[in-house]
């Protein structure tokens, strides 16, 4: 990255953020993540394995799989959804 992460806003909001990369993906290059899991250790993340590509939101498929990321990550985070 050209500029350091604010990493003090990670750990202060880590209960209100989560991360989520992509294979091979330049916007969101694994030594990001890496960086991520060391500093703010934890914060939500994950990364993409079922072949979607950074432009997720343009196919359906792509799409489904992310809300479905994020509706779990919501449940997670506010047990009486996962009823």
């Amino acid at each position: 990255l050209k500029n350091t992460p604010d990493w003090a806003f990670m750990r202060e909001n880590q209960s209100k953020i989560a991360f989520l990369f992509g294979v091979d993906d330049h916007w969101g290059p694994q030594e990001l993540y890496e960086e991520i899991s060391e500093q703010v250790p934890d914060v939500p993340l994950a990364i993409e394995r079922h072949g979607h590509t950074h432009n997720f939101c343009c196919s359906e498929a792509g799409s489904a799989w992310v809300a479905s990321h994020v509706a779990g990550l919501i449940k997670n985070k506010i047990p009486s959804l996962s009823k």
